[in-house]
């Protein structure tokens, strides 16, 4: 427990036109994936986690834990089964985000209670909240000038990342995150526009086909693309010659991520959950 961080006052918050370097923050993240050798300072992980720990957590339930992988060895392991992005063992620090209701199946049982928690619900809620707390990481190691990565193929293979991290039942890895101090430094990446993602009162998709279109212009100029084309399916392997670097877009590439084999290797992650003790009804 951190005594410091329960005695703080509400935030007052800054005005509507004065500088908010909590946006600035915000505004200027880019993923990181290229850092130098240099470890992080015991004393800025210790701020991390204690940003992570003040992240909003369902029912105040907490169903989360972080695993700081000291080891090179170690973490040489996690990149075989994480995509093999050398940034994993290249980083400072390498957080994972683990789902984690063991201490509330304990606590049931401590206390004699049948555990009902056995639902997609909790399934759900334990997962936003170790993702919820990874955010509240990263924006707390971008404010300390660090650089950071999201590590989503953390869930590769999860049982190979279970054995490794010594993970008992009712855990599972749900992110990690690459801190450090950055030898890159990439262009943001442009997002969707705003229309794009919110509606008003009842859900809207008037504009999805002018939004979308333009967006993909955008990511298609921005280069973020080049040499980065994913292999298409065999059912569209005719289509190869349609698309270059000048006109693949976000669209394209999407489609491709998400009808490619990159999809078959989290097929087994639902039957790999229901034995971990996380119940998909």
């Amino acid at each position: 427990m951190n005594p410091e961080a329960n005695q703080k006052p509400m935030f007052p918050g800054y005005d509507l036109d004065e500088n908010n370097p909590i946006l600035d923050v915000l505004m200027s993240h880019r993923s990181i994936r290229k850092f130098k050798e240099k470890p992080l300072p015991e004393k800025a992980i210790a701020k991390i986690i204690s940003a992570a720990q003040r992240a909003s957590t369902s029912c105040n339930y907490q169903s989360y834990s972080i695993i700081v992988v000291d080891s090179l060895p170690l973490r040489e392991r996690l990149r075989e089964v994480s995509g093999n992005q050398p940034f994993v063992s290249e980083c400072g620090s390498l957080l994972i985000f683990c789902a984690d209701i063991s201490r509330l199946v304990y606590s049931c049982s401590k206390q004699g209670y049948p555990f009902r928690g056995d639902q997609i619900d909790m399934l759900l809620s334990a997962h936003g909240d170790a993702l919820i707390a990874c955010q509240n990481a990263a924006i707390a190691a971008e404010s300390m000038g660090f650089g950071i990565c999201m590590l989503g193929n953390i869930r590769n293979h999860p049982q190979a990342v279970s054995d490794l991290l010594g993970l008992p039942q009712y855990v599972f890895a749900t992110v990690g995150l690459a801190v450090g101090y950055p030898d890159e430094t990439p262009s943001i990446k442009p997002r969707l526009p705003m229309r794009a993602i919110v509606s008003h009162d009842k859900y809207n998709t008037d504009f999805r086909e002018t939004d979308l279109c333009h967006y993909d212009q955008v990511m298609c100029n921005s280069g973020v693309y080049h040499n980065r084309m994913q292999p298409l399916c065999d059912e569209a392997s005719g289509r190869s010659q349609c698309f270059t670097e000048k006109n693949y877009g976000w669209i394209e590439h999407t489609a491709r991520r998400l009808s490619g084999r990159i999809q078959d290797q989290r097929r087994n992650f639902a039957s790999f959950l229901e034995c971990k003790g996380f119940s998909l009804k």
